[in-house]
Formats: C-alpha cells, structure tokens, sequence
C-alpha cells in the first residue's frame, strides 16, 4: 500500500555536469528477457519461502530504543523525537508524504511552507538549504552522500499534471542540479493514477546510484513490459515482461543489482504469452520476485503464485545489501498482509504477520539487525509500529503518537 499525501497545487561517487538536455533517448531493437539458468524446484523447495507467519506481540508503551526516530504527523508535519530525552523538534511541513527521506545519518525534505530542500542532520542540526520551485514535490531516492534524487512534476495551469514527473539530480553541497528527462521509448503515459511502482509511482524511472542504468515501464499497442536501460549509450540491455500496474523495483546501495516484482508468466489482452521464467511450474496470479544485475541477467527468488496470489510493494535493500524487506499482500478477495524479510544470499524469507495494510516506509537500523514499519488502521487515520530483530526473528507492535516512521537513527551524530 502506497502512502500518499494530497498534492496541494502550489554507491560510486558521481559527478555530473548540469545541462539544460541531460538525457535523450532513441529507439533501439528488441531483444529477448535474459535469465540465469535455475534448476526446476521440487515440491519441497516450493514451500521453503514458506506463507507461514511468524505473529508479532503487542505492548503497552515503547519498546527499548536507541537514538532518536523521524516521522510524520497527520498535518504533514516533519518530526525528529530523542529517544533518549523525550524532546521533539519540527523540522517543517511537507506536502506529500515521499517529501522526506532519511540517510547517511541525514535527513532530505522538501519544507512546503519555506519552498525549500534542506538537510538536517541526526541531530536536528540544518546542514544545508536551496529554493525548491515548485514543481519539486517528493524526494525520490539518496544515491550518494552527497545528492538527492527529486521528483519535479510537471504541472497544468489548472493545478493538474502531467506525468510521468522529470528526476532532478541535486548537488547538496553547492545546491547545482541536473535534469533527466522521462523521454525513453514507449515510457508508459497515465492518466487516471499511478501504478504501482512504489516511490517510483510519479517519475515511473528507477535509476541506479550512478545514473547510468534505469528501469522503466513501457506501454504499447501490442503489449506491456519493464525495460533496463543503459543512459550512457542510450540502448536497451533487457525486458522483462510484465503488466499494468507494474510491480515494485529497487536499486541496491552499491548500484550492482536491483530487486523487482513480476509475473513467472504474463498473457496479454490478445491471448499471447510471454514468460520471464521457463521452469513450467504451476501459477495462480501475482507477482514474484526477481533478482537481476546491471548488465540485466535475473534469477527468481520466490515461488509463492504456485500457491497464492501475491502483491508485493515497498521493496527495502538493508544498509550491509545483505536483506531485502517488502510487505506481501497475499490473496484475492480477502487478502492477508505479511511484513517478509529476505536474506538475498540464501533467498532464506521470515514473515510476520500483520492485521492491517503496511506502509510505504521500512527503516533500517545502522547494522541491519533490525528494522522498523508503520502499520496503517481504520482508513489509515490511526497508526501502528512494528519492530523487527533479524536475530531472533521476534516482532513487536506499539503505538509512537500516531504518526508514521519514516527514518530511525539508531546513533546520532
């Protein structure tokens, strides 16, 4: 489940020169999905990513934490609380809920009120400002310590816009910027709403941290796909086959490889099939997920459609690479919610779960050992928090104020 706000109208170290025409694209031909082989599972390996759950319990108060947490109220208000102290300290209003992103012992926000970017470290301290106009709205993605990823949408004169939105590529020690335009081939166009794309939703381009790879989704006349695309030579490395609404993708922090969710199998509205896999296993519907590398050879991960119809969303890559974490929605008509997380070396997945829809945000503490969600109640007016020990696979669930976690510094600098 996405969380959205209304809009209101109003790695290796990079360097890119700023220019007026960053990315252009050309057409190039079509080549086949590339996949590393994988045996056939047996019986027994379809049920190793096991939909058993391990339950969460729930307490009264505040589990034990250290260092302070970063979150969102319900006016948008942008808060880091000491744990230590109990002192919280508004660091401005946002006016959409991707308008801040926390990392690097920093925080990324868009403050709507000021119009401005600014940079606040663990410990509240402001590290640095730029105008933001005003069609910088949600802040995509930190590839470095030193940039952020924005999302610029392009408005109508009605208040409207037209998607998808433009990457800004920002410098956030001399406030230099650099635009990349959304032009790709056949780059899927809506109208009624995002798909499912995650925090990718507006800009619908996952780039990697060294701006020289993106994922995409593509849509013709004939059929749907997901491209990997090299912007440096301005071609298409590989396709992977898949469906409005897309599914979720992310980049790992050295920019190696990236996780995504797609169909085993895919048949279009003209009966056609295309498949990513070629292991003739059994599948109900939903998404599984792939692991692919930059030069776009993939392997599945899961197995869980043999079974299930499963939705995947808010992909979350552990500060060590070593683990990915996702809420699953699994099921059709009634579907259960599970807060998984995946050992990507094993492919070896724990699940929890959960009673209500998560949120987009799963923070991570410094060591990877554990982590941290919001769980969405009641049409999502009232909030939860769920905590995750790695090593000894428990859970607990409490209430922080009701507001959602969007960043937790387990240290403070």
């Amino acid at each position: 489940m996405l969380f959205f706000v209304t809009l209101a109208s109003c790695a290796p170290k990079i360097t890119v020169t700023p220019t007026e025409t960053v990315v252009r694209a050309t057409s190039t031909p079509d080549p086949s999905a590339t996949s590393i082989p994988r045996p056939s599972p047996t019986a027994t390996e379809y049920f190793s990513n096991s939909l058993e759950c391990i339950y969460p319990e729930k307490i009264q108060g505040a589990p034990a934490l250290n260092g302070s947490l970063l979150t969102i109220d319900d006016s948008n208000d942008v808060e880091l609380y000491n744990l230590k102290t109990n002192e919280k300290l508004t660091l401005g209003r946002v006016v959409i809920g991707t308008g801040v992103i926390s990392k690097y012992q920093k925080i990324a926000y868009i403050d709507g009120d000021k119009n401005q970017v600014k940079i606040v470290s663990s410990g509240g301290e402001i590290l640095f400002s730029v105008a933001a106009p005003e069609n910088w709205i949600e802040i995509l993605d930190w590839p470095d310590s030193e940039h952020l990823l924005i999302g610029n949408m392009p408005f109508r004169s009605d208040g409207g816009w037209y998607p998808p939105s433009s990457t800004i590529f920002l410098n956030i020690t001399n406030g230099q910027s650099a635009e990349f335009l959304p032009d790709y081939p056949d780059i899927y166009k809506y109208i009624s709403g995002p798909p499912r794309l995650g925090k990718y939703s507006y800009s619908l381009t996952a780039y990697d941290p060294s701006m020289t790879r993106v994922v995409y989704p593509v849509s013709t006349s004939e059929n749907e796909y997901v491209i990997l695309w090299d912007v440096q030579e301005k071609q298409e490395i590989t396709r992977f086959q898949n469906h409005y609404p897309f599914g979720q993708i992310a980049w790992n922090a050295n920019g190696t490889s990236f996780v995504i969710s797609i169909p085993p199998y895919y048949k279009t509205y003209a009966g056609k099939t295309y498949s990513n896999v070629s292991d003739n296993l059994p599948y109900v519907g939903g998404n599984e997920i792939f692991l692919a590398n930059r030069d776009g050879e993939s392997k599945r991960l899961t197995f869980w459609t043999t079974q299930e119809i499963t939705t995947i969303h808010s992909f979350s890559w552990s500060p060590n690479n070593e683990y990915v974490a996702f809420w699953l929605e699994i099921g059709d008509e009634k579907p259960t919610w599970q807060l998984a997380v995946m050992e990507i070396k094993t492919s070896k997945i724990t699940n929890y779960c959960i009673e209500d829809e998560g949120s987009l945000d799963i923070v991570w503490s410094s060591d990877s050992s554990k982590l941290i969600s919001t769980i969405s109640k009641d049409d999502f007016k009232n909030h939860e928090s769920i905590l995750v020990d790695l090593q000894s696979e428990k859970s607990t669930i409490w209430s922080f104020e009701n507001n959602i976690i969007v960043g937790w510094f387990d240290t403070i600098r």
